[in-house]
């Protein structure tokens, strides 16, 4: 049986009295949205999340990580995948630390692999209608690149439908913006190089009347983190994540509960 040790990822080396941008340089170049802070005994302290970090200016950059610490999420390299999946739902994470018996930080687990793990364990019942977030945060595809990353940053979400009078266009994520460096440096120049550009189109979708388990066999036949809910005349409806999709799951310990009328704010 598959464990926590079996998807560990290795992770930068952060201490609480390292600058911020320190962290602000790896959360950049990488797809983690946490970076996990340890003593200078290696043991776990907390982490340092992409919001914090990315909007620090200038004027501020001699603060240190500790500043910004956050309690972490945690799991031992031998524990199941559901007891990581647990962690990461109810700390809204992306990601949990993985921890030694002594609490020495060695690794992280993202929810980006345990989440094809849990959907070939188990079968979700319930429709997309009842565990979507009915208000989205979108953008245009005439938004400046720059103005798209800072609105994903602040969010906290991964990917943002484009849209336009109210129908899908394509979705652009935090992926597509940091993987390539041409990209990169319109960001840091704020030139005004608009989002259609970039967007990947058509947008992998889901409809109200659909089942979750349909939903996240998309998300993983795609490779994404989040599917717009489309109505039958082409409105975004709403969106539905990897962790709404947490909340229909049997986990340790937890009675799952839909999710319906949730809201996101811009």
């Amino acid at each position: 049986m598959m464990v926590v040790s079996d998807l560990m990822r290795e992770i930068p080396e952060l201490y609480p009295d390292d600058l911020v941008t320190k962290a602000r340089k790896y959360l950049r170049e990488d797809s983690f949205r946490e970076i996990f802070v340890k003593n200078r005994e290696g043991n776990l302290v907390g982490y340092v999340d992409l919001s914090d970090a990315i909007l620090v200016n200038d004027t501020k950059s001699n603060l240190e990580v500790r500043t910004f610490l956050r309690d972490a999420p945690f799991v031992h390299s031998e524990d199941s995948i559901e007891e990581a999946l647990l962690q990461i739902r109810d700390a809204q994470t992306d990601s949990a630390a993985v921890c030694s018996d002594t609490g020495e930080l060695i690794g992280a687990v993202q929810l980006a692999a345990l989440f094809p793990v849990i959907m070939s364990r188990q079968q979700p019942e319930g429709l997309v209608s009842e565990y979507m977030t009915e208000q989205v945060v979108t953008c245009n595809p005439d938004d400046p690149l720059h103005a798209v990353y800072s609105t994903i940053t602040e969010s906290g979400f991964d990917a943002l439908p484009v849209e336009e009078g109210g129908s899908i266009l394509g979705m652009i994520s935090r992926k597509d913006l940091i993987t390539h460096g041409h990209i990169r440096r319109s960001i840091e120049a704020k030139h005004k190089t608009p989002v259609e550009y970039v967007m990947v189109t058509p947008a992998i979708i889901t409809f109200r009347n659909d089942t979750i388990g349909d939903a996240a066999q998309a998300m993983m036949r795609y490779d994404v983190s989040r599917l717009p809910v489309i109505e039958s005349d082409g409105q975004i409806a709403g969106i539905i994540s990897r962790q709404d999709i947490l909340s229909a799951l049997e986990l340790p310990g937890v009675v799952h509960a839909q999710k319906s009328e949730k809201y996101e704010t811009s």
